[in-house]
């Protein structure tokens, strides 16, 4: 595992546990998403993975490194973007990235290359001579990220990648950590409370509440275990019609009229096929009574389902 955690505990002095008897694995290659709302611990297990932060108790390895013993040897083969993070903005990108390759001992010769590409992968090689004052926050976010990428590393957090950004700046991003991921084969590990981003970019999530991890698993791991009706979602030239007949239908466990759809719920566990059986009933019966099919076709439960459902269980219990 190239990031495992073993009960990963912080305590503060004033009593207050952010963080409690966390246990986590991260393969090469994953993107994974470390899933929570607002004060679940997030950032405290950043800052206790890449050893800005000491653990109560517990452990954590990087590479098979212990961070607490192996602190310099961590951040060579890490990069961070933190949520929020400062700029020197009288600086260009190529200065900012000279000045943090610098710090990491690199020679100028190797690293006036390495910052070109990554300007490059980030989309800011037109920009390279502008004050990053005048960058927008998606355009110093993919800086970050190029920041990030500056030692090469084998692994990089990212601590809400998209906040903020409109819809084509978090577009951008995603791209960015896709290609990152796949191209340069680095691990990236996301911490996020939009479950859009999450269920878009990740293989793996972990969720917690209250500095305690709740689930874990891939998507279709959680997809599997959280669902307990399959959804066909119908789209017809009479929904109204469509609803009062296939109501008095008891394969169905539930209908729904909804933003012009009809939303039909099938028990999964009672037969494997009873969600073929109930498409071809459909067909069938509008087919019959001569109402046109716009549109039908499965729902998937998704990420955010999953997690309304984890975190209220939670508050209420």
């Amino acid at each position: 595992m190239l990031i495992k955690t073993e009960n990963l505990t912080m305590t503060y002095k004033n009593g207050f546990t952010a963080v409690k008897n966390l246990s986590l694995n991260v393969a090469e290659g994953d993107i994974f998403g470390f899933l929570g709302p607002n004060g679940a611990g997030k950032t405290t297990t950043i800052r206790m993975l890449t050893g800005l932060l000491k653990p109560s108790s517990g452990k954590v390895f990087v590479n098979e490194l212990d961070v607490a013993s192996n602190e310099n040897e961590v951040k060579k083969i890490i990069g961070v973007v933190p949520e929020s993070h400062g700029y020197y903005n009288w600086m260009t990108s190529v200065e900012y990235l000279s000045y943090f390759a610098e710090l990491f001992g690199k020679d100028k010769s190797k690293y006036t290359k390495h910052i070109e590409y990554l300007l490059e992968k980030v989309g800011l090689s037109d920009k390279k001579k502008v004050p990053i004052g005048h960058y927008s926050r998606g355009m110093k976010q993919r800086l970050g990220i190029a920041k990030s990428l500056i030692n090469n590393p084998k692994i990089i957090f990212l601590d809400e990648p998209t906040l903020g950004l409109d819809p084509i700046g978090q577009k951008d991003i995603q791209n960015l950590i896709f290609e990152i991921n796949k191209v340069m084969n680095v691990t990236v590990f996301i911490t996020s409370h939009l479950l859009k981003d999450i269920e878009v970019l990740c293989n793996k999530v972990s969720i917690v509440q209250n500095g305690e991890l709740i689930e874990q698993g891939s998507i279709k791991e959680l997809q599997d275990k959280y669902s307990e009706n399959e959804t066909i979602k119908l789209k017809t030239s009479d929904n109204i019609k469509v609803y009062q007949f296939l109501k008095e239908n008891k394969m169905f466990t539930g209908l729904e009229l909804k933003d012009d759809n009809i939303y039909i719920y099938v028990n999964k566990a009672c037969n494997n096929n009873l969600l073929n059986e109930a498409k071809h009933y459909i067909v069938e019966k509008l087919f019959v009574n001569s109402i046109d099919i716009h549109e039908i076709g499965k729902v998937e439960t998704t990420i955010e389902d999953i997690f309304f459902k984890l975190t209220d269980k939670k508050v209420r219990n």
